[in-house]
């Protein structure tokens, strides 16, 4: 009977982009998490958001390590590091958005947090989009950020969403570098368990939850659609899609959370409330969509690399002949 080789823990590349299986698990990453955030906001309001998020985290690093059966020792200090950094931001993002779904509607709450991503895409553009989009996006979170009695929602839940998008955006960047580091999902495993490692002492330490034991079983049932699979879904699509075609994905997800917060929770958006979300899409996807628009074709891009190269050799073919070194010497002065 051959032997079975053991799987590789080095270095590797983006699996190939197979149709629409790159797009598929984006969109199945986004659905699992809204469904599961809101079947949750129950939960959290019985037994606290930082007892409900960390707990989901302990059982998701439970389930994916019985998953993938990773072998720890195997790893190197640079896959150790990378899933320490991304563990840790996903404890922060976690815990910061569960809590601000639990205090303002979950269309508000995601179209906050999703400012994160579009800082990320805004860093790369120049000129007049690198101001307007922001200014864009800015009108479209304070359009949300009004209740449908002309009240600010609670400002607790928007500083929450807003500290989410931060993580949301470092998480992207790691969870694609984690990606690239480990094989199958073992990178994954490890992150949730340091994510579970952050996140469970935290949230004894900053709202010890009562009565906890009473919600176990339905919390466990929820930690597999909600963050094991957006996770694992998340990880899989960001090998297959490069970062400005998910971001434009991922930009429908205040749209799909608003839809699961109306139709699970019954939380209804005022039409301002719902062109405020729009006006954030429209800036996220702009964000990714201008500079593939403004830069130069492969065909321009490949001239003018070619043009570079026959100036270089050019130049170097009438330079004058560098002198020889002295002897004993193995550099230039």
């Amino acid at each position: 009977m051959p032997r079975r080789m053991p799987r590789p823990t080095t270095p590797h590349a983006a699996a190939p982009a197979s149709g629409l299986s790159g797009p598929g698990f984006a969109m199945g990453s986004m659905v699992c998490s809204q469904l599961g955030i809101a079947l949750a906001v129950p939960l959290m309001l019985a037994h606290g958001a930082f007892a409900t998020s960390s707990l989901r985290l302990g059982f998701a690093a439970l389930l994916c390590t019985a998953w993938a059966r990773p072998n720890f020792r195997r790893f190197s200090r640079r896959q150790w590091l990378a899933a320490l950094a991304l563990g840790a931001t996903m404890a922060w993002m976690t815990m910061c958005f569960f809590t601000a779904a639990s205090l303002i509607p979950m269309g508000p709450a995601i179209t906050i947090d999703f400012l994160g991503p579009l800082a990320l895409a805004v860093i790369a553009l120049r000129g007049w989009a690198r101001l307007a989009l922001p200014l864009l996006a800015a009108t479209g979170v304070l359009a949300v950020s009004i209740g449908n009695h002309g009240q600010l929602l609670n400002p607790a839940g928007i500083l929450f969403a807003a500290g989410a998008g931060c993580g949301w955006a470092l998480y992207i960047v790691l969870m694609r570098h984690v990606g690239k580091l480990f094989t199958a999902q073992e990178g994954l495993c490890l992150s949730l368990i340091f994510a579970a490692a952050f996140a469970l002492p935290a949230a004894w330490l900053l709202a010890p939850p009562a009565n906890w034991r009473a919600g176990l079983p339905a919390i466990a049932g929820l930690a597999i659609l909600s963050p094991l699979l957006p996770f694992a879904l998340e990880m899989a699509a960001l090998r297959r899609l490069d970062m400005g075609r998910f971001s434009i994905l991922m930009s429908l997800e205040p749209v799909i959370g608003a839809l699961f917060g109306f139709l699970i929770l019954h939380q209804t958006l005022a039409s301002r409330q719902i062109a405020g979300i729009l006006l954030v899409i429209t800036a996220s996807a702009a964000a990714v969509l201008l500079p593939a628009a403004t830069s130069p074709s492969p065909k321009r891009r490949l001239t003018a690399a070619i043009r570079r190269m026959l100036a270089w050799r050019g130049a170097d073919a009438h330079s004058p002949s560098p002198r020889p070194l002295a002897q004993g010497r193995t550099t230039p002065p």
